[in-house]
């Protein structure tokens, strides 16, 4: 019974750690990692009596979380803005992102199974990359369709899509090094 036990704790451990790991990668892919990871945490500390990590780093992680995940967005907005679109155009941008992450979300049954041609990393790229890739999409179509729509040049509307999707990006790149920073975190106060 002792061995079943002991076997169980470090299953636990390693679900626990995978969870992490997972977390981080699925910012990447613009997905809310920041959220399974502040979830994850919540759950390994509730078992450890919110003492390992502490509960109050639990609301360091919730800070962290909100900041992470509305970067994407935020900086998506502040790209159009560099790029010389108008407050509205960012507006729209963000809205063509969100319109495209569920575009993208609605392909990827059909793209995952077409994907099963490749094997395991066939499914997970037809599956994860199309919210992804129709995300960016979208928040650059929606910024280069605004600029025209408001009487601008082809040439300064392709500026703002641009700075949308580049903003995107580096909205996700953002939220994965946040993401890492509350791991690290949590494994330096449960071991």
């Amino acid at each position: 019974m002792e061995v079943l036990l002991t076997v169980l704790a470090y299953s636990g451990i390693v679900l626990f750690i995978l969870v992490l790991v997972v977390g981080v990668l699925a910012t990447l892919l613009g997905l809310p990692g920041t959220v399974l990871i502040l979830i994850d945490a919540f759950i390994y500390s509730a078992i450890h009596s919110f003492a390992r990590p502490p509960w109050w780093l639990l609301l360091v992680l919730l800070g962290i979380s909100v900041v992470a995940e509305t970067s994407d967005g935020i900086m998506s907005m502040l790209g159009v803005k560099k790029f010389g679109g108008s407050t509205r155009t960012s507006f729209w941008a963000l809205v063509g992102g969100v319109v495209g992450a569920i575009i993208g979300a609605n392909l990827s049954p059909l793209l995952g199974l077409i994907g099963l041609t490749g094997g395991v990393a066939g499914v997970l790229l037809g599956v994860l990359l199309p919210p992804v890739a129709c995300a960016v999409l979208g928040g650059y179509l929606a910024a280069y369709w605004y600029e025209l729509r408001q009487g601008r040049a082809p040439a300064d509307a392709r500026q703002a899509g641009w700075g949308a999707l580049l903003g995107r990006l580096a909205g996700n790149l953002t939220k994965a090094v946040l993401a890492s920073v509350m791991v690290a975190l949590i494994l330096w106060t449960a071991f």
